[in-house]
């Protein structure tokens, strides 16, 4: 008996539908690419519960004849491609003639199709890829594809399918990317029977960018011209600096119209971001590429969203050169004051809830609470680049890029920053105050009246305390309950302490979130505070999916969170230890997180929490004062479950009495 056999062709069809159907976003993406080859100038998507049950694609294309029509939902049947040469200058969205062999086979399809000049148009009706109907029918001129009961066929495929709202963004998503790749065009995109997108098709980009960035985003946007090099072209939209993201979730890259994912494109594009953006934070556009088709492959993946060059280093040069330009003509960043303002209007210190004080470290009571000064971050100047000029090494910057890549700091960034002194006090220090206290409210001071002196009675002035006096009772050198006393800290970062052991190095950031991490983690209800007004966040259609699809998750962590139209989100409360300032970078990470999350509810309320104690944590490179830096480190070396940050680094370093010994050559080794 013949082991090997030959498949048959319904089963061939359901293989390669693995392949080229996805989710429902996957079949608007190759009907919307079939509607583009086809010349049209208007595209309308509809669709209903997230694509799953109704997708329906129109256009104004050329349609198809009564005799191509059936022939185009036979597999690697296409117009697009005819020899073997085509291959190597492919200048089509769609080329392999499987899209509608793959949708057909999993779904019941409605084709409706009439040519330009024809008096009846044609009228197919298909279920599981074979044809039921077909009929002539009056329709527009164009075609016109009603998808329904997606994976009706396959139900092990349906488990695997999101939410309605979260499949409803990715399609969003498809629909985004093939406005702005074509921009001459008019989308619309009407989900459950409401617009949620729509482009003008009037062949300016900068309508497009409105749609897919928002407001606030193309406002600080510039625009990169026109950049011709080796026979290569450069254009689109990227934000100024001072707008950059915590993630890359906006950085949009297209090749002779097609929407990719490339590396190459994203390292140099941030590569022309150097220094000129502030660490940790990514910068967002959209850059156009054009190159002959034959120096590109876009066959080398099945969703076509990866491309293959065949020299990288123009490319690079390319894509950087331009963005520079157009940083160096356009770094006036008149929105980078007016952000600031808005920062510093409320500081956080000035209005603590009382849930911000169980959890705030105490202040002096005989001080008053430091307030850093602003410093607002200024971009080295961009020196603009010439189109025969050598753009930077391209083995130097294309390296895999991690998530969430930070370059480190370097010794002459702790030089050129400022030093914050504690200056000395100018009375007595009061020795109730060498231990951290509880903050109480000040008596009103008594006003005491002088006894009249007899005129013989030389007055005696009593100077105030002198420098040497003040060190002989220093605050600082006070022990602690623990054995430990603090030292001071060392790059605004590391607290240093000692005991009869050695020293010991805290990173007051780490240690920190810790702490809030662990508290968080114990808390049945978590503490709240009511926004004064509330927080409208933006996000784009598949961080909207991501957020909407795990917000239980989101509230459980301690916000009052609630939609609020197409892709934006109403936060009216926020935990009780979070600066309201960063509610929205806060939300823009969350929505990363729950993008890329495939752990149980639990561990996804854990990283929620991780996510929210990272950002209320104490700063790295934020001045803190003695008093707080002793609490922090009695809370560390009191407590065994902060020994190490959740991200799983170490919050604690000791140098032993004997190392240091060793190392000025006390002791023999």
């Amino acid at each position: 008996m013949a082991v090997i056999h030959e498949l048959s062709p319904h089963l061939a069809d359901l293989i390669a539908a693995g392949e080229v159907v996805e989710r429902p976003s996957s079949v608007a993406k190759e009907l919307v690419e079939n509607a583009i080859d086809a010349g049209s100038t208007r595209i309308t998507v509809e669709i209903e519960n997230g694509g799953i049950t109704y997708l329906r694609i129109a256009d104004n294309g050329c349609g198809m004849s009564a005799e191509d029509a059936p022939v185009a939902f036979r597999r690697h049947a296409t117009s697009k491609l005819r020899t073997e040469e085509d291959l190597n200058a492919i200048g089509t969205l769609g080329f392999r003639g499987e899209a509608l062999a793959a949708i057909s086979s999993v779904t019941r399809i409605d084709l409706f199709t009439r040519q330009a000049g024809s008096i009846a148009g044609l009228h197919l009706h298909l279920e599981a890829g074979e044809i039921q109907t077909q009929e002539e029918a009056g329709c527009p001129e164009g075609t016109t594809i009603v998808v329904r009961d997606l994976f009706f066929n396959t139900p092990a495929r349906m488990k695997f399918l999101k939410k309605d709202f979260t499949e409803a963004g990715y399609i969003l998503g498809v629909v985004q990317h093939a406005a702005l790749s074509h921009p001459e065009i008019a989308f619309t995109l009407i989900r459950d029977g409401k617009q949620v997108f729509s482009s003008d098709g009037k062949s300016k980009l900068i309508a497009p960018v409105f749609g897919v960035f928002g407001k606030e985003m193309t406002a600080n946007m510039i625009e990169v011209p026109m950049t011709e090099r080796n026979g290569m072209t450069v254009h689109g939209y990227i934000v100024k600096p001072h707008a950059g993201r915590a993630n890359r979730s906006m950085q949009h890259f297209f090749v002779n119209g097609r929407y990719v994912k490339s590396r190459l494109m994203q390292a140099a594009m941030e590569e022309a971001y150097r220094n000129a953006i502030i660490t940790g934070k990514y910068p967002s556009g959209a850059i156009f590429l054009d190159l002959p088709l034959s120096a590109v492959d876009v066959n080398v993946h099945p969703a076509k969203t990866e491309v293959k060059f065949s020299q990288e280093k123009p490319i690079f040069e390319v894509v950087y050169i331009a963005c520079k330009n157009a940083l160096a003509a356009n770094d006036n960043m008149p929105h980078l004051e007016h952000k600031g303002k808005e920062t510093t209007a409320a500081p956080r210190e000035d209005n603590l809830t009382h849930e911000q004080q169980r959890f705030a470290i105490p202040k002096p009571v005989d001080t008053k609470p430091f307030t850093a000064p602003s410093v607002k971050p200024t971009p080295a100047p961009v020196t603009p680049m010439k189109n025969d000029e050598e753009a930077p090494d391209l083995e130097d910057f294309l390296v895999s890029i991690p998530p969430k890549a930070e370059r480190p700091r370097s010794a002459s960034s702790y030089l050129s920053a400022p030093r914050i002194l504690q200056e000395e006090p100018q009375e007595p220090v009061r020795p109730q105050m060498a231990q951290p206290v509880e903050p109480v409210a000040e008596p009103a001071p008594i006003v005491h009246t002088p006894a009249p002196k007899p005129e013989d009675e030389p007055i005696v002035v009593v100077p105030p305390v002198s420098a040497p006096e003040v060190k002989d009772k220093p605050q600082i050198l006070q022990p602690l309950d623990t054995g430990v006393r603090v030292i001071g800290e060392c790059f605004q970062t590391y607290i240093i302490a000692e005991d009869k052991d050695g020293l010991i190095l805290i990173d007051k950031h780490a240690a920190h979130e810790r702490i809030l991490f662990n508290k968080l983690r114990a808390e049945t209800d978590m503490p709240q505070q009511q926004l004064l007004t509330p927080v409208i966040v933006e996000l784009t259609g598949e961080e909207a999916a991501a957020v909407q699809s795990q917000i239980e998750d989101i509230r459980q962590a301690g916000f009052a969170i609630d939609s609020f139209g197409e892709n934006s989100f109403a936060v009216r409360s926020v935990p009780a230890y979070l600066d309201s300032g960063d509610v929205q970078s806060v939300i823009s990470e969350l929505a990363e997180k729950a993008m890329n999350s495939r752990t149980t509810v639990p561990d996804r309320l854990d990283d929620l929490i991780h996510t929210v104690a990272c950002k209320a944590a104490i700063k790295a490179g934020k001045p803190t004062t003695m008093t707080e830096l002793q609490d922090l480190c009695e809370r560390v070396l009191s407590d065994d479950n902060v020994r190490s940050c959740p991200h799983g680094r170490p919050t604690t370093v000791r140098l032993t009495k004997y190392e240091l010994d060793k190392m000025f050559k006390r002791v023999n080794q």
